[in-house]
């Protein structure tokens, strides 16, 4: 998948860190969701959540809200779809038609999971949580499922 719709460069939001190495940034953003699974499911289980009633300044912070605790199992299989897409390099081309069929056939609460990759997406910070090239394909990727449900 291309990373993102916008080319780094001058006008990039984000800092360039090192060449591009789809395969190793890929690998990387893997890692990333495998080494913390359970701890960034119900992260992103936020985006189907309760949101916080703390006020805070920065626009995307929601350091008191809630993840949506029904919804855990299906953001579960489409973080587990992502991850598995990442490391087999097979994400290719517009959404994926067949992102919705879960574990033993079951299908995904489609709303709930884009919802909380949305939130997710947008919520990866580089450098905090992985280089820049590996957070442009966890995102590409995060993206490429959430349009596979809306197919």
């Amino acid at each position: 998948l291309p990373p993102t719709s916008l080319p780094p460069g001058p006008d990039s939001p984000e800092p360039w860190w090192l060449p591009e190495a789809p395969a190793l940034d890929r690998l990387e953003a893997a890692a990333k969701l495998i080494g913390n699974h359970t701890a960034i499911v119900r992260f992103a289980a936020r985006g189907c959540g309760t949101p916080g009633n703390r006020p805070v300044a920065a626009k995307l912070s929601d350091p008191t809200a809630t993840p949506g605790e029904k919804h855990i199992p299906a953001v579960d299989a489409a973080l587990r779809r992502v991850c598995h897409e990442l490391l087999e390099g097979t994400a290719v081309g517009g959404g994926a038609g067949d992102v919705g069929a879960g574990a033993k056939g079951a299908e995904l609460a489609a709303d709930p999971a884009a919802r909380s990759l949305a939130y997710l997406r947008d919520r990866v910070g580089v450098p905090r949580d992985m280089h820049f090239p590996a957070a442009r394909q966890l995102r590409a990727h995060l993206n490429w499922f959430i349009d596979g449900l809306h197919a």
